[in-house]
């Protein structure tokens, strides 16, 4: 007898939902610790601008109101931040739903992605609930292999996806290595450059956005609020591309998909320069700091780029989470990502992340 879940979407059914890491009260309830510190979600220590929070506090009075469903104040300000024009901006639930509108415009039970191996989740999920094929591109030291993007292509592709830097390895990816790939696939598939973590990047060769989106009007960009700005909770995000996929994008984007609460708290936040100078600050002394001692300790950390590092060492990953936990530190395993040896760990504040690498060293010895 055939059942209403027998019709649901080719790929739904055996989809592998997307898992966050636990939360602070379930660590509570679950454990007792007298002290919690989460490091699994890769937020921002200092949380959002000042700015941002004041701002919060005044619109209680309008709330009976839709909020601006093109979003245009904050448009304006991305289109100054990013030195483009509103035309080439989308504004998301988060940089997650942009992710999902391209896959929902372009993907199908005829098509194909093409991703790294240990590339973001939702990439895949995004494409076996659209019925579409995952390909996925095996690593080279857990990086991105670009140049070797256009091999795995078929007739199929319609879609690909590039983090850059890459949750959970860390890993990053120049602008020349970037743009070979660019210029060896069709220019009829889509790619999909997600910069969730591009303010943490060093690097003298990171991508030049503005080179990338004036030479290719088959890229989008996706960014987001809930890292560097530390908006989270408020999802709100933003994708980046020719006016032309832009415009293609909003007839199938949700309106008022975007909160009058996110957009005000994003607008300043992204206007808030010192709020971010000093996140980009602690993060990069906090991931040295980390990484090091770490590496004392016989940990065997992958060079990350982002806001967080991925390690392996003499422990089991699944015992040592439940371990850290239960004297309150939340991290993360990372088993989903097809890396089950190892733990990936945000970067803190001095004192969280001191405390974390005093229960790791207390736990392991």
């Amino acid at each position: 007898m055939t059942t209403l879940l027998d019709h649901l979407n080719k790929g739904i059914s055996d989809l592998r939902p997307y898992e966050a890491g636990r939360s602070i009260d379930d660590v509570i309830a679950e454990y007792q610790p007298e002290r919690v510190v989460k490091l699994a979600s890769n937020e921002n220590p200092l949380g959002p601008s000042p700015k941002a929070i004041e701002a919060l506090s005044g619109t209680n009075d309008d709330l009976h109101l839709y909020p601006d469903g093109d979003a245009k104040k904050l448009k304006s300000l991305i289109a100054a931040h990013e030195s483009l024009e509103t035309s080439n901006i989308i504004i998301g639930n988060g940089s997650n739903e942009v992710l999902e509108l391209a896959a929902r415009a372009f993907l199908n039970k005829e098509s194909s992605a093409v991703m790294s191996k240990h590339a973001f989740a939702v990439y895949k999920i995004v494409t076996q609930s659209s019925g579409a094929k995952i390909i996925e591109v095996p690593t080279v030291n857990w990086k991105h292999s670009l140049s070797e993007f256009h091999k795995f292509i078929d007739e199929t592709t319609r879609v690909c996806f590039v983090a850059n830097p890459n949750n959970p390895t860390g890993t990053y990816n120049s602008h020349e290595e970037f743009e070979f790939m660019m210029n060896e696939l069709p220019k009829s598939i889509l790619v999909i450059l997600d910069l969730a973590y591009c303010e943490y990047v060093e690097k003298d060769d990171y991508v030049d956005l503005n080179i990338l989106l004036s030479k290719f009007p088959n890229l989008l960009v996706t960014k987001t609020f809930s890292k560097i700005q530390g908006l989270a909770s408020l999802r709100i995000g933003y994708g980046l591309a020719s006016k032309e996929l832009i415009g293609s994008l909003n007839k199938i984007r949700q309106p008022f998909n975007s909160n009058s609460l996110a957009q005000e708290a994003a607008c300043l936040a992204i206007s808030d320069k010192d709020h971010i100078t000093k996140s980009i600050k602690l993060n990069a002394e906090q991931r040295e700091y980390v990484f090091v001692k770490l590496s004392d300790m016989g940990m065997e950390c992958i060079p990350s780029q982002g806001n967080f590092i991925s390690f392996k060492g003499p422990f089991d990953p699944d015992e040592l989470f439940v371990s850290l936990m239960k004297v309150g530190v939340i991290v993360r395993p990372i088993g989903l990502y097809d890396m089950p040896e190892f733990i990936r760990v945000t970067i803190g504040t001095k004192d969280e992340n001191e405390y974390f690498l005093q229960k790791i060293y207390e736990i392991l010895n």
